[in-house]
């Protein structure tokens, strides 16, 4: 997402704290996110806005899969933050639905999670979106993790 402004603009001036609280909000650890929130200063990058046909500030607009979108309905935190909701997949999201996985998962025996892995490594054979490819290797990456502690629980058993 891209928040297009003029420092002098007073609208910008006030957009600039909901934007830096969405930003928070997305990306709360300041790690790498789904979802980049970005500034341009049509004052310093007059090029890119003028490009960009930029005509009023702020304007916020979003690219999914190279489509640029505006972002309409107004400016406030609940607005935008609707907006990466129904629009994006958040970190949050992203480490909600590992855990539920993971948590699955531990109620198999060790068996059942190497021939998943090995089910799952089969897939990543075949043509695929670079989503579904992140989607199985995080999920071979989780499942590796519980066979090392399944097989060590196992020996310590015995």
């Amino acid at each position: 997402m891209i928040k297009y402004f003029q420092p002098w603009c007073a609208h910008s001036i006030c957009v600039g704290p909901i934007w830096d609280a969405l930003a928070e909000a997305v990306n709360p650890d300041g790690d790498s996110s789904s979802v980049f929130i970005y500034d341009v200063s049509c004052a310093d990058y007059e090029d890119i806005c003028k490009e960009a046909g930029i005509l009023t500030y702020s304007t916020i607009r979003y690219y999914i899969k190279g489509t640029e979108h505006d972002c309409s309905g107004g400016l406030s935190f609940e607005t935008l933050r609707e907006v990466v909701k129904d629009n994006f997949k958040t970190k949050y999201d992203i480490h909600h639905k590992a855990k539920r996985y993971a948590i699955k998962w531990m109620e198999k025996t060790a068996k059942e999670v190497s021939n998943e892995i090995k089910r799952l490594k089969s897939m990543t054979q075949k043509s695929m979106m670079l989503d579904l490819k992140y989607w199985l290797q995080e999920r071979m990456h989780i499942l590796s993790q519980l066979v090392n502690v399944k097989t060590n629980l196992d020996v310590k058993e015995l």
